[in-house]
């Protein structure tokens, strides 16, 4: 299973849905609020709202307001994600788009002026297929670039520990830090960029599709050429920690057994 991670945020005074803006992003095609569906990801894996005075969002698009509207519910009515998680996931039964359509997010909120809503969609080449029975384990990395707000910022990680040589693929994620939203992953030789909900401490769950296998591969990387990450805070945060769940394809752990 192929999927990737997209992103619109906006400041506005509506109390009826509205578009929120998209995130530039130099993986899709963004034109103003629209975000055009990627060739090969036609299919809505799961849909996350989030703002303090969020009342509503929808998510819309041609070929969706063919069928019905799609509410998004529950919503995370807080600045930053909260535990437990409230998203709606689609990943075992995703919602068709058309490839090269416009989607967009649209949201509602009840501030006495402006307030901030945040959507994060998850975009896939079909259902989910789940990896089993394979020997997983996670390693800590660590980054201390200065995020942007509301914007993604790319940094590179530092891992705790030294990989042995050989060919990894991650099966899983968890990233934190103080008003982390939202992070994904930036292979060197891969298109899309998967990502997960993001945590302020160590101690939240999260959304546990997001670890050791849930979702499938979400890339492969070698081990001296580690992914990067694209962060989205609400903060300038300069501390950030990501978990990585790995499987070893290709090389050799130590050990009985082990080739």
């Amino acid at each position: 299973m192929a999927f990737t991670m997209i992103a619109y945020s906006e400041s506005q005074d509506s109390a009826t849905l509205v578009n929120v803006a998209a995130l530039v992003d130099p993986h899709v095609r963004v034109v103003g609020d629209d975000i055009v569906v990627p060739s090969g990801l036609p299919y809505v894996g799961g849909v996350y709202a989030i703002g303090a005075d969020i009342t509503r969002a929808q998510l819309v698009s041609p070929s969706i307001r063919r069928r019905y509207p799609l509410e998004v519910t529950p919503i995370e009515i807080a600045a930053e994600p909260s535990d437990p998680v409230k998203y709606t996931p689609y990943f075992a039964s995703p919602i068709a788009l058309d490839e090269d359509e416009a989607l967009n997010f649209q949201a509602a909120e009840n501030n006495a002026s402006a307030g901030r809503c945040t959507g994060v969609v998850w975009l896939c080449d079909g259902a989910t297929s789940p990896i089993t029975g394979s020997e997983m384990f996670t390693i800590r990395a660590t980054n201390a670039t200065t995020l942007a707000t509301f914007a993604w910022t790319n940094g590179a990680l530092t891992f705790g520990d030294t990989l042995p040589a050989g060919t990894y693929a991650v099966v899983g994620m968890r990233a934190s830090s103080a008003g982390l939203i939202a992070a994904r992953l930036v292979f060197s030789q891969y298109p899309y960029r998967p990502g997960c909900i993001g945590s302020d401490t160590l101690g939240e769950l999260g959304v546990p599709i997001f670890r050791m296998g849930g979702l499938g591969i979400w890339g492969e990387f070698q081990h001296n050429t580690p992914p990067t990450v694209d962060f989205l805070s609400i903060s300038a945060d300069t501390s950030q920690t990501v978990d990585l769940d790995l499987v070893l394809i290709s090389g050799r752990l130590s050990g009985p057994g082990r080739s």
